[in-house]
């Protein structure tokens, strides 16, 4: 081992290794990021079309700077090299949904409910929401409660929770079955499960991030412009960034890593490989599970992976979505507890106007697939049936909808179907229970979305590098300082939580 190089190998340019490889090269570690596409950004990469640059995936608001996006800049002293913007409009998230009714035939009637960040909002919010879902008044008094507690929570509250479900979670609140189904759908939305798999305490540390963190944002140029940034800041620093550079094999002997092989059969010697492909493709395609232990790779096997979502690319001619982001429930419960078809659309554009043609509107919508819960399947013309419902007059001013993988224009959006890969996000999958970034193989590591960090989308990916990092620089010898303590912001935030947390608790409890 000694005779090698002191080199890190980064397999994938996600958001993930980028940010990998950027903080490994600030840290003086010989970095090569290897990318097996001819572009970077993997499910954060972007196609043109019609004048409009398109997210390959459908991403999550982020808070931008204050979070774990910007905390990869801060580390490597480029706090402003990406701008994230932040929404026109009043409020950057909304909830769409309905039970009853058609809308002129395209689907559901919709309910749009903004979603409040001052705490002492969320009773309103929580009350329109209510209307929406069909809630009773007691329930609706109910939900009011569940806000307030989620915007609340301490992370060991949060951890109490990992190993129920969203929908579980919901009905110790609101008992009835299909209402609890329902408000669940909208509660695992930001983990892109339905409410019966996701971790309710997962879900919940999303639904805090929202509530405590404002208006949400979006980089200016797109996701790609994520991994894209990251991946000169580290070319700068003296990483090799290479495209179309696919690895066939992690080299491995004695259960420590000796580098990779690439497709062309190219070596490249190394002490360290971090992983963005997913642990079961790590340990049973890349490595080979002779070199792991038994236990490991049945718990490699036994993992649930992120199902694979139906996105919908829309390209309009004129600006019709008065929100950054709507998340909502499409078609109609059954009355018995099957939830509605749960949907999540972001605009992009709302953030970024050149990212489309001026005057126009680009919308990048999922639906959350059918699974063990008994959510619907997922289909993209039940997709555009919720968009319809939560947006009239979308379709008839859609110029392009960019939604299977057999569109003409689509190779770029046909790879959307793998864009969800990574570890689910559900009871026994998360907190203490999710992959470790670390491996039994000595020198090789995992981030992305399949290990470590916690929250949804580029910030759990980002979150995922700095823990892997972290790491590697820890196994390396190096010491990391001291934690800085908490920011005075977020303890009052937290301190303001408990007590709206409180005054809706009381105002909102069952009388008589």
């Amino acid at each position: 081992m000694d005779e090698l190089p002191l080199r890190a190998v980064v397999i994938g340019s996600g958001v993930g290794g980028a940010a990998a490889a950027l903080l490994l090269s600030h840290a003086g570690v010989p970095t090569l990021l290897a990318e097996k596409e001819r572009r970077l950004g993997g499910s954060a990469a972007a196609y043109e079309r019609d004048g409009f640059r398109v997210d390959t995936g459908t991403h999550m608001l982020c808070r931008g700077e204050e979070g774990p996006l910007g905390d990869v800049l801060r580390r490597v002293g480029q706090r402003d090299a990406i701008t994230f913007r932040q929404s026109s409009d009043p409020a950057a998230l909304c909830v769409a949904g309905g039970a009853r009714g058609a809308h002129n035939g395209a689907g559901p009637r919709a309910r749009r409910v903004v979603l409040q960040a001052e705490l002492w909002r969320l009773a309103g919010a929580a009350r329109e929401l209510a209307r929406g879902l069909d809630l009773t008044a007691l329930e609706a008094a109910r939900a009011a409660r569940l806000l307030a507690h989620a915007a609340a929570m301490r992370d060991v509250d949060l951890a109490a929770c990992d190993d129920a479900t969203a929908e579980a979670y919901a009905a110790r609140f609101v008992p009835r079955a299909a209402a609890a189904a329902r408000l669940g759908g909208l509660l695992g939305l930001p983990l892109l499960l339905p409410g019966a798999e996701a971790s309710a305490g997962e879900a919940l540390f999303c639904w805090r991030r929202i509530a405590r963190s404002g208006q949400q944002r979006y980089p200016e140029g797109g996701a790609a412009r994520v991994p894209e940034v990251f991946c000169r800041l580290a070319r700068e620093l003296g990483a090799a960034v290479w495209t179309g550079a696919g690895v066939r094999r992690v080299l491995v002997s004695d259960r420590r890593v000796r580098g990779v092989e690439l497709e062309d059969g190219t070596a490249l010697p190394a002490r360290i490989v971090v992983s963005t492909a997913g642990l079961l493709p790590t340990v049973s395609g890349l490595v080979g599970e002779a070199h792991f232990p038994e236990a490991y790779v049945a718990r490699a096997r036994a993992l649930a992976p992120q199902p694979r979502q139906v996105q919908v690319k829309i390209g309009l001619r004129r600006r019709l979505v008065a929100a950054g982001a709507l998340a909502g429930l499409g078609g109609e419960s059954d009355g018995d507890g099957a939830p509605a078809l749960p949907f999540y659309c972001l605009v992009p554009t709302r953030f970024d106007p050149s990212l489309a043609p001026p005057g126009h509107e680009l919308l990048c919508a999922c639906a959350v697939s059918g699974g063990r819960g008994g959510a619907p399947a997922a289909s993209v013309d039940g997709l555009l049936r919720a968009l319809a419902g939560a947006v009239p007059g979308l379709l008839s001013d859609a110029i392009f909808v960019d939604g299977a993988p057999s569109d003409g224009r689509g190779e770029a959006f046909a790879q959307a179907g793998e864009l969800a890969a990574g570890t689910a996000q559900t009871p026994g999958q998360v907190g203490r229970a999710r992959p470790a970034v670390y491996t039994p193989v000595r020198g090789l590591y995992l981030a992305g979305r399949a290990a470590g960090g916690r929250g949804a989308g580029m910030e759990l990916a980002a979150s995922s590098a700095i823990e892997c990092v972290d790491r590697i620089l820890v196994d390396m010898g190096r010491d990391l300082g001291a934690p800085a303590p908490p920011a005075l912001i977020d303890i009052a935030g937290d301190l303001l939580g408990r007590a709206a947390a409180s005054t809706v608790t009381w105002a909102a409890r069952p009388r008589g």
